[in-house]
């Protein structure tokens, strides 16, 4: 089965992933994946942990993170 990224930005893929908390919070993290010179490589544990009050809330805060963080890879390349 294959997965589907939640997102694309510029040449990764974002897959989020939420869940509840003890304190009925929501924690969200996320990986990503893009396509290197001996196939795909994947970053586990890229964006976040975001909590949130919601599992939506928690969501939008990991992948603005995840994102933001992504902009610093492409601003200093290797």
């Amino acid at each position: 089965m294959e997965r589907k990224p939640d997102a694309i930005y510029d040449e990764y893929a974002i897959f989020t992933f939420a869940v509840p908390t003890d304190d009925h919070r929501w924690l969200a993290t996320s990986e990503v994946q893009r396509q290197g010179a001996d196939g795909i490589e994947t970053f586990q544990e890229f964006g976040g942990p975001c909590y949130g009050d919601s599992c939506e809330e928690a969501l939008q805060a990991v992948m603005a993170d995840t994102r933001h963080k992504i902009d610093e890879v492409l601003a200093r390349p290797c």
